[in-house]
């Protein structure tokens, strides 16, 4: 029965995008739409989750405007619409029911509530000031407060380890159609195509994808597997290591050079950071370079992304440094100037909350983005909330006796590194199709810390 719920549930939520889409004749249908999926969740929040695993990479796109010398795009998918139905029809429930306390304490609230309120302040300061379009900047905003919405909602659902694994296997279902659409995409999508997540590009038009976020969804998705052969049975790893050799193509065809160096940095955390099975760990990520090495089709392809970079005739942006020269391609040259722009042009203009969200352009790294965005303050504050979740998963990690518990945190701190890693060159923490899933995880990380022993003390941390 609950099956069938979501079913119809992910088939009205379809239906409801596809109005959207379609005009403004349809908004009594889209109304309708909007109260069947609102009814579900008020009734069954926990189901709605599930749904929303489902919207997280399968949501087609509605571009509706861009921001006139910036390069940043107003985006609006269909499951931001089912986000905010569901979390209202939540919030109403809790409101009405009364059942749990509206108001909880979780380990990185402090972190994400002043993180932020400094994005507000300092975008207010900017509009106020007119270097910012207000009606741009308040999709962005609204966001990033979309991904704190969706952990604190995701944390107040769920009460036991029963519905993680339910909402865990709905996510490798998830896993394998983004695969087989990847791979498809890849081989269909045209000239100069690369592997990318559902619905983000269209047919004939592969420079519109983009391949970082389908890296840095992997990069999770690889973190919990090395999770798995670090700490579960022989039988349950033997699964994991026969999905990631099947996934690991469609990540080597995404040639995103920051999501290899992430993968890289994954594999290296994997092996220093567990406890167990450290040899098979070594003995995995050897296995995947050799077998990547003997493949000609996909190592012609990676050998090729990489040496662009620094060699050949688009490696035409010079650099002078301490040790010479450095030569790189345009992209990459793009991702040094972030860094350059960032902190020498400017965090100088606004040194403690920066220069509000989308007052900076669109940065192709996340340090400097946010350097510039929200200054010193909005570092710190963003420093601190990584800082809070390194903290209570490593905790969580060490203090558990369930192997289930042990295998998502440190798969959550491996993921998190390559996403660390792949953050360099791709503003990793602000793009939907990385950060929906990886809220929804941390939010699995901090309950499943209060529900442990001790669970009392690790959410106060």
């Amino acid at each position: 029965m609950p099956i069938i719920i979501v079913l119809l549930a992910l088939a009205a939520a379809g239906w409801l995008g596809f109005m959207a889409a379609a005009g403004a004749q349809y908004s009594l249908i889209l109304l309708l739409g909007a109260l069947i999926v609102g009814l579900f969740a008020f009734f069954s929040p926990k189901l709605s989750l599930v749904l929303l695993v489902f919207s997280m990479l399968l949501s087609p796109e509605i571009n509706l405007a861009g921001l006139a010398g910036s390069g940043r795009n107003i985006v609006v998918r269909y499951d931001d619409i089912l986000l905010l139905i569901i979390f209202f029809s939540w919030l109403g429930k809790t409101a009405i029911v009364k059942d749990k306390p509206l108001v909880f304490r979780s380990p990185v609230q402090n972190p994400i509530l002043l993180y932020t309120f400094v994005c507000v302040l300092s975008t207010a300061f900017g509009v106020m000031g007119g270097r910012i379009n207000w009606e741009t900047a308040i999709f962005y905003i609204l966001k990033y407060v979309e991904y704190f919405l969706l952990y604190f909602m995701v944390f107040n659902i769920i009460e036991s380890k029963e519905e993680v694994r339910r909402y865990l296997k709905a996510g490798a279902v998830v896993a394998a159609l983004v695969t087989v659409y990847a791979v498809w995409y890849y081989f269909n999508a045209g000239p100069g195509a690369r592997a990318s997540t559902p619905f983000e590009a269209p047919l004939g038009n592969p420079e519109e994808s983009e391949p970082a976020s389908l890296g840095g969804y992997y990069l999770i998705v690889f973190g919990l597997i090395f999770g798995v052969i670090s700490e579960m049975p022989f039988r349950t790893f033997a699964w994991a290591f026969a999905s990631m050799a099947a996934m690991l193509p469609a990540f080597i065809l995404t040639l995103s050079r920051a999501s290899y160096i992430g993968l890289a940095f994954s594999g290296l955390a994997a092996i220093f950071l567990s406890r167990q099975r450290r040899l098979f760990l070594i003995s995995v990520t050897a296995l995947g370079v050799l077998g990547i090495s003997l493949s000609p089709f996909l190592a012609e392809r990676a050998k090729v992304r990489v040496q662009e970079t620094y060699v050949g005739n688009q490696a035409n942006t010079v650099f002078n440094t301490p040790v010479g020269e450095i030569r790189l391609e345009e992209s990459a040259a793009l991702r040094v100037r972030s860094w350059q722009r960032s902190v020498f042009y400017w965090l100088p203009k606004n040194v403690l909350i920066g220069n509000g969200v989308t007052g900076v352009g669109l940065s192709d790294a996340q340090v400097p983005l946010v350097i510039a965005e929200t200054g010193v303050v909005g570092l710190v504050l963003w420093v601190w909330m990584i800082v809070v979740c390194f903290k209570v998963s490593w905790r969580l990690y060490h203090k558990s006796d369930d192997p289930f518990v042990r295998t998502l945190s440190l798969g959550y701190i491996i993921g998190l590194i390559g996403l660390l890693w792949q953050s360099i060159g791709v503003n990793t923490f602000i793009i939907v199709r990385i950060m929906e899933p990886f809220w929804f995880l941390t939010a699995i990380i901090m309950k499943l810390a209060q529900l442990e022993p001790e669970g009392e003390k690790n959410s106060l941390v």
